[in-house]
């Protein structure tokens, strides 16, 4: 993803996907471990149906490289409602 940015803005929200698992060690290795995984539709999910959220970019530091943060629009808790009555996509 650093090859992607030379002399280019980092994009402003990042969805992860397959491709893109590889440059997020935190989520690759939540992914490795089976806490999250993808959905037939391609969404990473947590293992209570939450989708993982999209990263946000929250600034670039002085050296160039750019911070991201989730943020997830449809977050809900493993203990609610929601999560008790989610239905996985088929």
């Amino acid at each position: 993803m650093d090859d992607l940015m030379d002399n280019q803005s980092p994009p402003k929200k990042i969805i992860l996907t397959n491709e893109e698992l590889p440059y997020w060690p935190t989520f690759q290795k939540l992914f490795g471990e089976g806490k999250i995984v993808f959905d037939k539709t391609g969404r990473l999910r947590y293992l209570h149906g939450a989708p993982v959220g999209d990263m946000i970019l929250v600034r670039v530091n002085k050296d160039g490289k750019a911070v991201y943060k989730e943020s997830a629009e449809e977050w809900f808790d493993p203990d609610s409602p929601a999560a008790m009555n989610f239905e996985w996509p088929k």
